[in-house]
């Protein structure tokens, strides 16, 4: 949470079985989806051929059916209130209310980003924009950060909750190398923004990427950049030349149509690119401990049988992988196809019976010469143990402790470590809880 001033002291709430402890999971479906020039006219799209009004009733359908909580989008236009629009005529409509929407952002384009979520499950802690290129060049489009966190029914009992990091880009289209070169130049910018500015916190990089092939300089930035921590993963990982290639026919999101453009406001050519993406942080798919995680075999291409390639969405053979309305308004709706996967969040457990513990353990923030532990129980405990690790994963402390016969246990040890950030660790019983602390 905000540091409001030097010091602050931190509390977290653990609840944890004494018999057998468990970490339960919130699952959270993110979907990503091009919405082709939503609101914009230019030289081939216009309300006519592109109409706004007919389009909000198709992503209601299809946000509906894949039962989104978290909703990204590309190409919702340079109109501030086109997203305020989404909100009002196609997510909260016919009795719904939970949905909500982060800040608009824009550095001049025509094509902007912009992120929606249930309000009963997340919030919205912070947003940044990022336009510029390591050489302060600008970029072609703003890539948006969006720091979530899973409205844990704990919060009110005064207890900590999960936080992640959505990211939202529309990388420049176009295969030419100058086209490519930008693509990289962007990506670049986006693994030292993550690397600085992001520690220890869950990582999904979302959009229309616009690369043909994994070997792609802008893609390889994110799987293979230099810090190998940082680094980007694709959850179904298939790998290799996307572009016109039948190996990757179920995976491809561009294009739905084959030949009918809308007067070319649509692109054609059939089913043959794979451009949107959903890749998670390193943690989320290979850390059964990491408090945010994928959850297995949950990534789809909405609409993409697989039986498709170079053909349009509606050509033969009938399309059956979703209803044929669904299958109608996501080839009118874009030339692009959606991507949903499913994310598990920790949550902490309620309606806690005798056999169940409460924890509690604070400390001062940021950290002096000396780290000061302080923990409460609502039973005496034993084999308890507490951790300080750094980024890296090296264990730097670790004491075993037992609580008083009230419950109570005061940890006061040196912390004579660099400045940075360290990861506090409460073990009981097999439970793990870790909070951040930075030392100054």
């Amino acid at each position: 949470m905000k540091r409001s001033s030097h010091v602050l002291w931190l509390l977290a709430t653990v609840f944890c079985s004494a018999l057998n402890a468990q970490t339960s999971y919130q699952e959270l479906r993110i979907m990503s989806y091009n919405l082709l020039s939503y609101r914009t006219t230019n030289g081939q799209c216009t309300g006519n051929n592109n109409n706004p009004t007919n389009k909000d009733a198709y992503l209601k359908d299809i946000v509906q059916y894949i039962d989104a909580d978290i909703l990204v989008c590309n190409e919702i236009g340079s109109q501030t209130v086109n997203s305020d629009r989404i909100l009002t005529n196609a997510l909260n409509t016919s009795g719904v209310t939970r949905w909500n929407k982060a800040e608009y952002s824009n550095n001049g384009s025509n094509l902007v980003n912009m992120l929606f979520y249930d309000s009963t499950l997340v919030g919205l802690r912070s947003q940044f924009s990022l336009d510029r290129d390591l050489q302060n060049n600008s970029l072609v489009r703003v890539i948006d950060f969006y720091r979530l966190y899973y409205k844990d029914p704990a919060l009110k009992l005064g207890g900590d909750t999960t936080f992640f990091v959505v990211g939202a880009a529309h990388l420049k289209a176009g295969s030419s190398s100058s086209d490519e070169q930008e693509r990289a130049r962007a990506t670049l910018a986006v693994m030292e923004y993550l690397k600085n500015s992001v520690s220890d916190e869950a990582v999904l990089f979302c959009g229309d990427l616009n690369v043909y092939s994994s070997n792609e300089g802008a893609f390889q930035n994110l799987v293979s950049y230099s810090t190998a921590s940082e680094r980007f993963y694709d959850p179904i990982n298939s790998l290799g030349g996307w572009n016109n290639s039948p190996l990757f026919a179920s995976i491809h999101t561009q294009s739905t149509r084959s030949g009918n453009t809308n007067s070319g406001c649509f692109s054609s050519g059939g089913c043959d690119d794979r451009f949107d993406f959903i890749l998670m942080s390193n943690k989320m798919l290979n850390d059964p401990s990491f408090m945010v995680q994928y959850v297995a075999n949950s990534y789809e291409t909405i609409g993409n049988d697989g039986l498709h390639f170079n053909k349009g969405l509606k050509d033969l053979p009938t399309n059956v992988s979703a209803p044929s309305s669904i299958i109608d308004a996501l080839y009118n709706m874009s030339d692009h196809l959606p991507v949903s996967a499913v994310i598990k969040v920790a949550k902490l457990g309620l309606n806690l019976n005798e056999d169940k513990v409460s924890l509690q353990f604070s400390f001062v923030n940021p950290v002096d010469s000396r780290l000061e532990v302080f923990i409460q129980s609502n039973r005496p405990l034993e084999e308890c143990q507490i951790e300080v690790q750094n980024l890296q994963g090296q264990i730097l402390l670790s004491e075993a402790f037992q609580t008083d016969a009230n419950g109570m246990f005061r940890f006061n040890h040196d912390f004579n470590f660099k400045s940075g950030v360290y990861l506090i660790s409460l073990i009981q019983n097999g439970y793990k809880f870790t909070k951040r602390a930075v030392k100054k």
